[in-house]
């Protein structure tokens, strides 16, 4: 039974591997530091914006996954109201039936009904989401850009968290190839992976949560190097919200492991600041003009959101496995 089932994955994503083509490409690892935030709290100073890059979004196609709530509601909310056009399409894809229902009126009443397809799927189930995408197409013709925001927050289900947020990442991400890639027959696009600040630094309180955190983040620097782009004309970056006014922060108590967990949690986060999805999604929108393949955004206390640089990062922990070594 087993084999079958292995045998019945492979067919459902050999074609979507086959547009990737197998070739070698480089990753940069995540370094583990206890100042992080420290570090994270100040601009990239190497950040510039290449406006010459810009991405129009008249006659975009976007796919946002968790859209019927919280920073996925935000962002297609903000990606209908940036086009000014009124040409571009947003694919909301969750798994709330109700939910759905309601942001999909909402999102109808503002932007125009036509703007927007509401689809049912699990994003941790590569049929439903292929057929998600599959539509998305036969309705619009096209997917440029795709929005991989579905996440949970939720140690005590730790088995669903794996499958919501390290599957649903890397099925949509590879779906997204498969559809976009110029590889196959698609013209190019943008791929977000959004995270969460857990991937960059651990959130001692949630370790099962951080693990699919860091999942995202490596997963996303693995597919931005420059080469895959240049192949596929896919450009694959992340976004990592600190955190974020929305339902994934109630009842923390009963999402953790244990009281214990869930206090050392309020003790590594008590002095942030909880920012409000419409600015994430805002600065979310914003660096589809300006990301560079594999590059990794902070977005925190509803400023401005900023590049990781990672090799300052992994100075930074030289620097500090070379003092505790002394």
């Amino acid at each position: 039974m087993a084999l079958q089932i292995q045998k019945q994955v492979w067919k459902t994503c050999k074609p979507i591997f086959s547009v990737l083509q197998k070739k070698p490409c480089t990753a940069e690892a995540v370094a583990e530091n206890r100042n992080f935030f420290t570090f994270l709290s100040r601009k990239s100073s190497t950040l510039k914006e290449d406006r010459s890059n810009k991405v129009h979004l008249e006659d975009k196609v976007a796919v946002v996954t968790g859209g019927a709530s919280g920073i996925g509601y935000a962002v297609a909310n903000e990606l209908l109201k940036e086009d000014v056009s009124g040409t571009s399409s947003v694919t909301v894809i969750d798994n709330n039936k109700e939910k759905l229902q309601e942001s999909v009126r909402h999102l109808g009443e503002e932007h125009g009904e036509d703007r927007i397809l509401p689809i049912e799927a699990d994003v941790s189930n590569i049929e439903q989401m292929d057929a998600a995408f599959r539509n998305t197409v036969l309705h619009y013709h096209t997917i440029d850009i795709i929005i991989n925001n579905a996440g949970i927050l939720d140690d005590g289900k730790w088995e669903q968290e794996l499958k919501i947020n390290t599957h649903g990442c890397v099925i949509g991400t590879l779906l997204g190839m498969q559809y976009m890639a110029r590889s196959s027959s698609g013209s190019g696009g943008i791929i977000v992976n959004v995270g969460s600040l857990a991937g960059l630094t651990p959130w001692c309180g949630f370790p099962i949560y951080t693990m699919t955190q860091f999942g995202v983040v490596g997963f996303t620097k693995a597919l931005g190097s420059g080469r895959l782009y240049e192949r596929t004309g896919v450009k694959v970056f992340g976004y990592c919200p600190c955190l974020t006014k929305t339902a994934m922060l109630e009842n923390l108590a009963e999402k953790s492991i244990n009281d214990n967990f869930a206090a050392e949690f309020v003790e590594d986060t008590g002095n942030m600041k909880v920012q409000r999805p419409e600015i994430v999604a805002k600065g979310l929108v914003g660096t589809l003009h300006e990301a560079k393949p594999g590059s990794i955004w902070v977005a925190m206390e509803d400023k401005e959101p900023f590049e990781v640089s990672m090799s300052e990062m992994l100075k930074k922990a030289g620097q500090s496995v070379d003092q505790a070594t002394r």
